[in-house]
């Protein structure tokens, strides 16, 4: 099956999350995008817990595909 690695970045300050806070994604066996659950638990392991919130939108993410 195909990998795909996305990498979202914030676009602008939400609470703690700041603008151009970066995560690369994996995503194995499937080809959609990361999801909001996926994205904030990323943000969380590389910069520290309640950095994002349950309510962050992926609006506030440009999320590319690599």
């Amino acid at each position: 099956m195909s990998t795909h690695l996305y990498i979202a970045t914030a676009k602008k300050q939400y609470g703690k999350l700041a603008k151009g806070m970066f995560v690369e994604i994996i995503i194995r066996n499937a080809s959609r995008p990361p999801t909001q659950k996926e994205v904030i638990e990323a943000i969380n392991k590389k910069y520290g817990e309640k950095i994002a919130v349950n309510g962050l939108s992926l609006f506030n993410f440009d999320i590319v595909k690599q």
